[in-house]
């Protein structure tokens, strides 16, 4: 037996056009508070940030913003000082909004300078400073925790409408559908399971020969036959091998890809979306493990917060005696549901595949990804890493990140080496374009 696993972060949903980034969700956010204001609402209130239009010269000016934003003849006209009443209006607001959320103002101000933010690690280097850093600005756990659970809601919120607005079957992708059910490749694998994936080879093929007994073949696969016949029975002919495997890489085209697909998949979702769900043919028996919770599901709560048993410093976390530190640590959330426990026994169920679709694989799911990588039944991580075209033309891509991140999931580095594909071998993940964020 031979699987699986499609590996499913956010990147897949940017993949899809999808604007479910956390940079999406907090432009999307401010968006709602501006339009707020400008419907009418002199306040708002929600925890993480306030606006408090009190003052009547300032309720004049939000007045003429309102109909000048209204009016398309003034939305993109630049006056003397070279603004619009639009970006006026956002210094307008900025200049009223107090954060009542620490952590907000930090995840906002990172979004800011980086246009990118990861909040789960702001929240892990924050939740260490407490006991850390006596100067830190949060007493204890509790506050930082209830701040990140108002962050969580709106963010869920959010993604309901994403969710809700743009995650139409139309939105599949047949080039991403073509890789997730191709079959495997021999130079993916690492070189200590190449003898048990010959072996996989070896024996569909001989369980098809028994099935089907008659029937022409052709020379190629005669020759194949031939090979894979004598192999079956005397694996350790070095010669039989090497023709074997010159068969698999170049000679033969379909022959081995008939006996080299997956014989389970599955989609491993970190996203709390159901973009992964859309990849789910007809009657098929190929599961998606919603592994971080779903939307709108009671049964299958969100899971937000941090995974890293491997750092350094959650052995002391651990060790406070204070479960208000472990309220948002993933490894315990996991218990909440039967996910982990199902995943853990589709890999022990026999070798399998990693194809990673837009995970960073980042610290924040470190633990689990470190039970992935390292475990016995791994022979290959695949990647499919995102390509850009930067303003002077040039070509980049994360590849090279992406192997950095998966390293730190690793404790033997000789293993990681082996078993992840060089980017020789590797490509892009296909990609669509980005719709506007959601309002």
């Amino acid at each position: 037996m031979m699987n699986r696993i499609i590996l499913i972060g956010n990147g897949f949903d940017l993949a899809h056009g999808l604007p479910t980034s956390y940079a999406d969700f907090i432009r999307g956010y401010n968006i709602t508070l501006k339009l707020g204001l400008l419907e009418g609402e002199y306040e708002r209130y929600d925890g993480l940030c306030s606006v408090n239009i009190s003052d009547p010269e300032d309720r004049k000016t939000l007045e003429q913003f309102r109909w000048m934003l209204q009016d398309n003849t003034f939305r993109f006209i630049r006056n003397l000082g070279e603004i619009t009443p639009a970006e006026q209006y956002d210094h307008f607001v900025s200049d009223h909004l107090i954060y009542e959320s620490k952590f907000f103002e930090t995840i906002n101000k990172a979004v800011e300078s980086k246009k990118w933010v990861d909040i789960e690690g702001e929240y892990y280097s924050l939740l260490k400073k407490v006991f850390k850093d006596k100067s830190c600005k949060y007493g204890d756990p509790i506050q930082l925790n209830e701040e990140l659970e108002l962050i969580k809601g709106a963010l869920t919120g959010y993604l309901k409408s994403v969710q809700k607005h743009y995650i139409k079957s139309e939105l599949r992708n047949p080039d991403i559908e073509q890789i997730i059910h191709e079959p495997f490749n021999f130079r993916d694998v690492a070189v200590s399971a190449q003898k048990q994936f010959l072996e996989y080879i070896v024996n569909k093929w001989a369980e098809k020969n028994r099935i089907e007994s008659t029937g022409e073949e052709t020379k190629a696969d005669e020759s194949f036959a031939a090979i894979a016949s004598n192999l079956v029975t005397n694996w350790e002919n070095e010669g039989l091998k090497s023709k074997f495997i010159e068969e698999i890489k170049n000679g033969n085209g379909a022959v081995c890809d008939e006996f080299a697909y997956p014989e389970r998949t599955l989609l491993l979702n970190f996203n709390y979306t159901k973009t992964a769900d859309l990849y789910l043919p007809a009657n098929s028996d190929i599961p998606v493990n919603h592994i971080h919770g779903e939307l709108d599901n009671e049964q299958n709560p969100v899971i937000f917060g941090y995974g890293d048993e491997l750092d350094e410093d959650y052995k002391t976390i651990s060790n406070l005696n204070d479960n208000s530190y472990l309220t948002n640590i993933k490894s315990i959330r996991y218990l909440e549901t039967d996910n982990y426990r199902q995943l853990l026994q589709f890999i022990d169920t026999g070798p399998y595949q990693i194809y990673i679709m837009g995970h960073s694989c980042g610290n924040s799911d470190r633990t689990l990804l470190n039970t992935l990588f390292e475990h016995k039944n791994c022979v290959s991580i695949k990647p499919y890493y995102y390509e850009w075209t930067d303003e002077e033309g040039g070509h980049s891509d994360n590849y090279i990140e992406i192997i950095q991140n998966i390293s730190r999931n690793f404790n033997s580095m000789q293993l990681m080496r082996d078993r992840i594909v060089n980017k020789l071998y590797c490509r892009p993940l296909p990609q669509k374009p980005k719709v506007a964020a959601i309002e």
